[in-house]
């Protein structure tokens, strides 16, 4: 079977999820459908551990191309590329899967072994069955989920990356601006979201921090000098949000409703156009009832 050698999305979790469970016979090497290479060992380094921490394999202030007001030389930029430390293909068995019979792989499973034996390492998928691959999930030795790296877009870059520790999801960045570089993180607290960081100057460096109580934004803070503290607070800012959604929900419930024609039929508890029920009701194009003459009520003495 043919493989491509590259890539992986991530809007696409769903898909992943399904393609994954049907992991069943593997297909021969017939070569590459697509034009991406998977990720050689030189990629491979640690995660980052914080937001705008320098990524495995990225060259920190590099990446193609520039983007709309984009400083190239800010050093906390962090490219988004694919961490080849567990999805490096040198050295690991394959297990490659053709889901939908177009004789090219669209999943390819790594085992890696170690002393303990043979383990998974990564999953790789092509979700939109271009030749590509667009979603990588990293497994630690012990199994769980380490790292997801998702091309969510299908332009054949990383755009979405999650973290995971103790199997619970603790960070992601994002590319808002799909210039290449990660410009959104967020944060969360036993799998919760807590707080969303987001970079506006595209410097790599995060200077609105947007703080979540629950479901529902707390409060926002500014970095304005630069220095990733915070310089302003809007407090403010949790009764708009909660205005913009009333005010979103109210235009909702303000739309008329359909209006919808049935046929009535006898037994019907719905009121006809001659204001009776059920089959008395009268129905469209019918020809009102008339009622039966009555027989004069006789008179006492007659």
């Amino acid at each position: 079977m043919r493989t491509r050698r590259h890539g992986y999305p991530g809007a696409a979790l769903v898909l992943v999820s399904a393609l994954v469970l049907t992991l069943g016979a593997g297909c021969k090497n017939k070569g590459k459908k697509g034009d991406t290479d998977a990720p050689d060992e030189s990629a491979a380094g640690t995660d980052p551990a914080a937001p705008g921490g320098p990524d495995p394999g990225a060259t920190v202030g590099e990446g193609e191309p520039d983007g709309p007001g984009r400083n190239r030389n800010a050093k906390d930029l962090k490219y988004l590329t694919i961490d080849g430390e567990r999805c490096d293909r040198t050295n690991k068995r394959e297990h490659q899967v053709d889901v939908n019979q177009d004789g090219y792989a669209d999943l390819v499973t790594l085992y890696a072994t170690d002393a303990g034996g043979e383990k998974i390492a990564c999953k790789q998928a092509d979700l939109n069955f271009d030749g590509r691959l667009d979603a990588f999930i990293h497994y630690a030795p012990s199994g769980d989920v380490t790292r997801e790296q998702y091309d969510t877009d299908f332009d054949g870059r990383i755009d979405m990356g999650r973290y995971y520790e103790m199997g619970k999801l603790i960070r992601d960045e994002l590319d808002l601006n799909q210039d290449g570089f990660a410009d959104s993180w967020r944060v969360y607290d036993d799998a919760r979201l807590v707080r969303v960081e987001t970079d506006r100057d595209a410097n790599g460096r995060a200077d609105m921090f947007t703080y979540y109580v629950g479901k529902q934004i707390d409060r926002i803070g500014y970095d304005v000098n630069g220095d990733g503290k915070v310089d302003t607070w809007d407090h403010d800012a949790a009764r708009r949000a909660r205005l913009a959604q009333q005010k979103r929900k109210g235009s909702e419930a303000a739309k008329p409703d359909e209006e919808v024609y049935v046929d009535e039929t006898e037994g019907d508890a719905e009121k006809g156009d001659s204001g009776k029920k059920g089959k008395d009701a009268q129905k469209p194009n019918q020809k009102p009832k008339q009622k039966p003459k009555q027989k004069p009520t006789p008179k006492p003495g007659d």
